[in-house]
């Protein structure tokens, strides 16, 4: 009986000494990812690698030119408008996707050195709130997934509904699918199925990035929470002290890395979203006030509307988030007790000091920044070029 309270002992000591796993933020983008083929591990199988080249044909090659093709066929201004969005998101999905692809290994040394970072000293506090971060990430991640699934859900349910008269987008097929009530269940399924893995793709395309951004932001703070008690605790000596700050600028130079990485995908992904959005936001919005189309339609038309938004705040927000931390730096810095360091320790903290004292914003097309400010003005953008489609009497 002993023998067994004292597993249960240990068995709880080692569950709550488990250290804290980032990656564990992803788990679900990575199952989205794992759908399309591709996997972000040093292990790329041969199947995995067929997988991900078959996908690539048939929904970001094929697919996409459906889309691309039935704008030779439209026969009026609403079934261009039902068209011309999609074709805009299909094109960034596709674009994002492709990037994605190319960084692949990037996104593993990425892996790596947060798991590096899982491992450096932490007090329960900051374990907790990056905790908090990660499970965020998990649950958001979730919630999005049920969020893009219903969007393509909606529509394949308005071409149900339409007694055999249109599918859920205007798409090309090589076939007159009106012919026949088999022909029409048929393509609405094709395209149904194709949608739901264009969706998958999509979801991880629009928020891995900004999900890592988050749990960086989160290392960062722990970071800076570092430098800011060096030299505190009386029985270190300022060689330990030293050490302390070593370990701190490697972990700093991490974070950094990490960043320069993230830059490299968001910033021209990002500039392509922006006006992808701007122009698909303000035809969807035409297609309601012009057309006033069922209640099917409509709840599918206002859902992938909210979708075009939030393809574009996470990376704004935690891009914004990101740089305001940067900003704290030296005031951490200066929160240390450097009064009572050497001068060649304390010149060693000023040069640091100003290291750190340009920004770190991500800038879209290597132009704009990616802050709160700028979705703003997209959003006031969204809304301009809506009333310059459809002008008010």
């Amino acid at each position: 009986m002993s023998s067994q309270n004292s597993m249960m002992v240990s068995d709880s000591k080692e569950k709550s000494e488990k250290k804290t796993e980032s990656i564990r933020a992803f788990e679900f983008l990575y199952f989205t990812l794992k759908l399309q083929g591709m996997v972000i591990m040093e292990n790329y199988p041969l199947r995995q690698k067929i997988h991900v080249v078959t996908n690539y044909i048939l929904v970001n090659i094929c697919y996409y030119s459906t889309f691309t093709i039935q704008l030779f066929y439209v026969n009026d201004l609403k079934e261009f408008l039902g068209n011309f969005p999609m074709n805009l998101c299909v094109t960034a999905c596709c674009i994002k996707f492709s990037v994605i692809l190319k960084l692949r290994r990037s996104f593993i040394e990425v892996n790596k050195k947060l798991e590096h970072l899982d491992s450096r000293p932490m007090t329960e506090a900051q374990k907790d709130e990056l905790n908090k971060e990660i499970n965020f990430c998990r649950f958001t991640s979730k919630i999005l997934i049920v969020l893009y699934l219903v969007v393509n859900l909606m529509y394949a349910l308005t071409g149900a509904l339409s007694h055999g008269t249109r599918l859920g987008f205007e798409t090309w097929f090589p076939y007159d699918w009106r012919k026949s009530a088999l022909r029409f269940w048929i393509s609405l399924s094709i395209q149904s199925s194709f949608q739901i893995l264009l969706s998958m793709q999509n979801v991880a395309n629009d928020f891995l990035v900004p999900w890592y951004l988050s749990v960086v932001s989160a290392h960062l703070q722990i970071v800076m929470d570092r430098f800011a008690i060096i030299h505190h605790d009386p029985e270190k000596t300022e060689e330990e002290s030293f050490q302390d700050f070593i370990q701190c600028l490697a972990d700093h130079r991490s974070i950094m890395d990490i960043f320069e990485i993230i830059q490299n995908t968001l910033s021209f992904t990002i500039f392509f979203q922006f006006i992808t959005s701007i122009l698909a936001f303000s035809t969807l919005g035409v297609i309601y006030f012009r057309f006033s189309p069922p209640l099917a339609e409509t709840v599918a038309v206002f859902i992938l509307m909210l979708t075009v938004i939030t393809e574009i705040l996470p990376s704004c927000y935690y891009s914004d988030k990101f740089m305001e931390k940067t900003d704290q730096m030296d005031f951490m810095i200066y929160s240390s007790n450097w009064t009572d360091l050497s001068p060649k320790f304390r010149k060693h903290l000023i040069i640091f000091m100003q290291m750190t004292q340009k920004k770190k914003v991500i800038l879209a097309g290597k132009q704009i920044p990616i802050t709160l400010a700028t979705f703003m003005s997209v959003m006031k953008a969204m809304y301009t070029m809506l009333m310059i489609l459809n002008p008010t009497d």
